[in-house]
């Protein structure tokens, strides 16, 4: 949309919301303020390849460019849904940390500090905030953030917490397949094959959880995929969309008006 077509159509909402009772007039401005903010704190990501991004390699293949991402923002249920899941993480990151002193075998394990005990060189411990590190593989170019590691029974876990709606939560009977890149991708740099998946309920609060098991053939497609891509942004060649990514993958994607017109 053009510059001036876009300022027309504010004027038009800002017409409709004055000429509104003040109870819908002020709900009408709070879902456009919680839109307005979040496209104002946006912050671009950094060019490299993400784990939980990996549908589709001409959305990596973007990403890693750097290319600017679709102006349009997300709609303020989307941004309420993300700061949910946000806050929940973090709420079970702390119950699974105090576990240990409610006489559980189980340690939540400082991720930064398994990174240096293990001597994992191609791992780059880039900031830690609470709970939350973020980690860079400097040879396959992969940042994530690690929901964290468990010692449980004395076995070491990968943790990544989920959370989703009522239906794909009473309906799933095991890991999501979105979900099995990020997994491998995980396993790949920490060098754990055993991925505990915790889905929760959004609406009630119910868990259910399940265990990944990364094989070296998983792996190996893995890293497949990122040399593959990689090879594409040394060589500036825009990938073929893969006729088989998911409808979720491109709904979200946030490349979709570049993708058209290539």
């Amino acid at each position: 949309m053009a510059r001036k077509g876009l300022a027309n159509l504010i004027k038009l909402i800002d017409v409709e919301i004055n000429n509104t009772e003040p109870e819908k007039a002020f709900l009408l401005d709070l879902k456009r303020s919680i839109e307005l903010t979040d496209k104002k704190d946006f912050r671009k990501g950094s060019p490299s390849y993400k784990p939980s991004s990996m549908g589709c390699i001409r959305q990596m293949y973007y990403v890693r460019n750097g290319f600017e991402p679709d102006s349009n923002g997300s709609s303020y249920q989307l941004i309420g849904i993300c700061n949910n899941g946000t806050d929940t993480h973090v709420r079970i990151q702390t119950y699974v940390s105090r576990m240990k002193e409610n006489d559980m075998d189980c340690e939540y394990v400082d991720v930064a500090q398994f990174v240096t005990s293990r001597e994992l060189q191609d791992i780059e411990i880039v900031s830690q905030n609470g709970m939350e590190t973020k980690l860079y593989h400097k040879t396959l170019h992969l940042s994530f953030l690690c929901d964290g590691i468990i010692k449980y029974r004395g076995v070491y876990y990968i943790l990544e917490l989920k959370t989703e709606g009522s239906n794909k939560f009473w309906a799933r009977n095991g890991v999501d397949p979105s979900h099995y890149n990020q997994a491998t991708c995980y396993s790949l740099a920490l060098g754990l094959d055993n991925v505990l998946f915790v889905y929760i309920n959004r609406d009630s609060y119910d868990m259910k959880s399940y265990m990944f098991n990364v094989t070296t053939d998983m792996k190996q497609s893995i890293t497949g995929l990122l040399l593959n891509c990689e090879s594409c942004v040394e060589q500036n060649i825009v990938p073929d969309k893969p006729i088989d990514v998911a409808k979720k993958t491109c709904d979200y994607c946030n490349f979709k008006q570049r993708c058209s017109k290539e």
